[in-house]
């Protein structure tokens, strides 16, 4: 008897839905190998962006831009060490060393037509102040109007050292903007690097993403099949068991 009830069950049930989950996990293997992450190279007028596999990507610039790339952060980081080396009071004496030098033909010159209009004008009552005026040296007592004209060139000194001062500062922010300027155009070239990556993981997850959910409509009939197989299992399983229960109802 058992060699009958072994030949019914085979029958009516035969292996049930496993064969269509060998066919289901045999598909999906096939399927998911397009639905990872994979190698990806991009290409654009920019450069190549590159994902090597186990976590490694790599960019290279084309040559225009590499060389941007290149003399932008290395006129940058030379502008900062001579910024950070630059000395605003020594530029400052320096400034105000030539054109105090540049000044001093004139100084001499005004010096001089003093002397001949005082010469001239017969007022040599007091004569021409010192040295200490830039008028000559023994020139005696300080006259009037060369007193006027050495004060008049002292203030022109001392302005002159306020704008060598300001000057001094001036082109050491200049130096300093320059090297920000430089630095920030080798971002923005370096930032081309950023983009070609971004292209190649964006289009690589989209297609990626593509894959898997092709991949889960294609398994669907597969589970619908299954679904039906176990229903009709179920079902004849049913009739099965009534059917047993009446032939040995019958024999006894």
């Amino acid at each position: 008897m058992g060699n009958v009830v072994g030949g019914i069950t085979n029958a009516l049930f035969g292996k049930g839905g496993a064969g269509t989950a060998e066919a289901a996990v045999a598909r999906a293997r096939e399927l998911g190998k397009e639905a990872v992450f994979k190698p990806f190279t991009v290409t654009t007028g920019a450069g190549t962006g590159q994902y090597l596999g186990d976590g490694q990507y790599q960019t290279t610039l084309s040559e225009p831009y590499s060389q941007i790339l290149s003399s932008a952060l290395g006129g940058a980081g030379s502008m900062f060490e001579q910024a950070a080396a630059f000395d605003p009071s020594v530029r400052a004496q320096q400034v105000f060393g030539e054109q105090a030098a540049l000044l001093q033909p004139q100084f001499e010159q005004q010096a001089t037509a003093l002397q001949s209009r005082l010469f001239g004008g017969g007022r040599l009552g007091l004569r021409l102040a010192g040295e200490s005026q830039g008028l000559g040296a023994g020139s005696g007592m300080v006259q009037p109007d060369a007193l006027g004209l050495g004060q008049a060139q002292q203030q022109t000194l001392a302005q002159l050292a306020a704008q060598s001062r300001q000057q001094a500062f001036g082109e050491q922010a200049q130096l300093q903007q320059a090297a920000a300027g430089m630095l920030q155009a080798g971002m923005g070239i370096s930032g081309l690097e950023q983009s070609l990556l971004a292209q190649g993981l964006d289009a690589e997850t989209a297609r990626a993403a593509a894959a898997y959910a092709s991949g889960t409509m294609q398994l669907d009939p597969y589970k619908t099949q299954a679904q039906i197989q176990q229903e009709q299992r179920g079902q004849n399983a049913g009739f099965f068991g009534s059917v047993l229960g009446g032939y040995l109802g019958g024999k006894g």
